[in-house]
């Protein structure tokens, strides 16, 4: 009889083998990978975000972001998110504040990352990259690790490291880290470059790190409103505050490689911004460079082939936007020929930098052009 017993028994137990592997499968598909950035060494943070969930994958930014640079951990949010799929939770701890009253909050990006972070401008660059869909509060009464109310010193460890691995092991949901704010967090003041008759101003917007590329508030849409080409060269000078730090000859180049080692180039990095560099060097170490709104660059392309103005002329009680293109050499004294470019319908001036590029190489070759946006 029991041999008839034996095959319900075994099928009973490969059932129960079955179940309990699909149970843990299930388990580790929801947890999230949780991506921990910080100013400072040292994995107390790991350790916390292990003792909610073993089974977690928990990643250290490296390098670290410089000490107290809340500039710097918004930009390295931004990048580094990018490549992380939905539902990765960041932890950034640079937090000169700790124990004030800014405020500790979990912000969810509109393509669905989570950043934990007090909100002191570290979650500008993500917010304003990926958009806001929801801010909250973290409620401390549930979401702090157990033991440590009388700190005030270390929310990196007590607070945002305990509250991200519970967000992404599945102990808590969004709703849970605590009460719904308004749908903002605090921005850096860091304007815009701009972009006018030829020459570009901006701010050193970062970069002085290990590397020292460092790059400017000049993103490449910007930069493109110049239509460059590998190989033209700009003048760049870097002020701080009045006096000029640095200024130079620099070639516009695709990569590192595109010139010596040891020469300097004009880059686009890997995050669309204008940058500068030494190959195989460190810029902002060899010049002393640093960043912020007191440190100011000008670039503008060496002098020589070609000048733009733009304007405007009134017609038909309209101001008309108009660019005049020329040679460098060309005055009063010096007369040249004029050319006039005329869109397409349904165009503009620039013909998606088609006659900006024209307009440079006639001026080029000794002739001035004006092109304008047909009023109507």
């Amino acid at each position: 009889m029991s041999r008839f017993l034996r095959m319900p028994v075994a099928v009973l137990l490969l059932l129960v083998c079955l179940v309990s592997i699909r149970g843990t499968a299930e388990e580790e598909s929801e947890l999230r990978p949780l991506v921990i950035q910080a100013d400072f060494a040292g994995l107390v943070m790991t350790g916390v975000a292990y003792s909610v969930h073993p089974g977690l994958t928990v990643h250290n930014v490296r390098p670290l972001i410089p000490l107290y640079d809340i500039a710097e951990a918004s930009a390295s949010l931004a990048y580094n998110a990018q490549t992380w799929p939905t539902g990765t939770v960041f932890v950034s701890v640079v937090d000169p504040g700790v124990g004030t009253e800014r405020k500790s909050v979990v912000l969810k990006t509109g393509n669905g990352l989570y950043f934990v972070s007090p909100d002191n401008g570290s979650l500008s660059g993500p917010a304003e990259l990926y958009g806001i869909d929801a801010v909250r509060e973290i409620d401390e009464s549930v979401n702090r690790r157990p033991g440590t109310e009388w700190s005030h010193t270390f929310h990196g460890r007590d607070v945002y490291s305990y509250t991200g691995a519970r967000l992404a092991a599945g102990v808590i949901d969004f709703e849970e880290v605590g009460p719904l704010l308004p749908a903002q967090v605090v921005t850096l003041d860091m304007p815009a470059g701009s972009y006018s008759n030829g020459v570009f101003d901006g701010q050193i917007a970062g970069g002085v790190g290990r590397l020292g590329n460092i790059f400017f508030n000049i993103d490449r849409a910007l930069f493109e409103q110049d239509s460059p080409v590998y190989g033209d060269r700009y003048q760049v000078e870097i002020r701080r505050g009045e006096d000029t730090v640095w200024s130079g000859s620099v070639p516009y180049v695709r990569s590192f490689g595109s010139v010596p080692v040891g020469d300097n180039l004009l880059f686009i990095n890997s995050s669309g911004d204008l940058a500068i560099a030494i190959n195989q060097g460190n810029f902002a170490e060899t010049h002393g460079i640093g960043y912020g709104v007191s440190w100011t660059v000008r670039i503008e392309r060496e002098a020589g082939a070609a000048r733009s103005v733009d304007t405007t002329v009134p017609s038909r009680d309209i101001e008309v936007p108009v660019t005049w293109t020329y040679p460098a050499a060309a005055d009063a004294d010096n007369p040249v020929p004029l050319a006039i470019l005329i869109h397409g319908h349904g165009g503009d001036r620039h013909e998606e930098g088609g006659f900006t590029r024209v307009a440079r190489k006639l001026a080029e070759r000794g002739i001035a052009s004006i092109r304008m946006d047909f009023a109507g």
